[in-house]
């Protein structure tokens, strides 16, 4: 089996890229998880918001998260919205990495309906939790956050689903 491509969601035009990476498993602290049972460990993954340079065709980035600690549950949340989203049976769902809400993800029908019938899609980056590891910044949830919307087709939404929910599956696997 060859590698997991990146999860990635292109707006419409493709000029903007999301991009989800789950890079590897931590391994569980020992001793019982929080409320019983054992510790099941979190995912490491990286997140970012790039554009295509058309000249090289490559994927620049805007904002890139370097590393984002995500419980595993918290993952199998985004996987389960985006699955609602695309079966119908929600309209949008609203997604956030974690408590200190360094990435967020909105997905959904526009208001005033978009050509296509494109989903709108808000991706919100916090720089705070990195910059108080890396810089001794204060952290200040939401001082440093950068947000973005564009819109993406059901197909682009489709794909980033499909692999997220493989590099998932890639990393839960025993």
């Amino acid at each position: 089996m060859g590698p997991v491509p990146m999860a990635e969601l292109p707006s419409d035009t493709g000029a903007l890229r999301f991009r989800l990476e789950v890079v590897q498993r931590e391994s569980p602290a020992p001793g019982p998880a929080p409320g019983g049972g054992a510790g099941s460990g979190r995912l490491l993954a990286s997140a970012s918001l790039g554009y295509l340079d058309r000249r090289d065709g490559e994927v620049w980035p805007v904002v890139h998260l370097p590393v984002l600690h995500l419980a595993t549950e918290t993952v199998r949340a985004l996987a389960a919205g985006l699955a609602d989203l695309l079966a119908g049976a929600a309209p949008g769902f609203s997604w956030q990495s974690g408590p200190d809400g360094a990435l967020g993800l909105q997905v959904g029908d526009p208001e005033q309906g978009a050509p296509g019938g494109a989903l709108l899609v808000e991706v919100g980056l916090d720089l705070a939790p990195f910059l108080a590891d890396a810089a001794g910044a204060p952290q200040r949830p939401g001082a440093e956050l950068a947000l973005f919307r564009f819109l993406a087709t059901r197909p682009g939404v489709v794909a980033f689903a499909d692999a997220l929910r493989r590099e998932i599956e890639g990393q839960l696997q025993p």
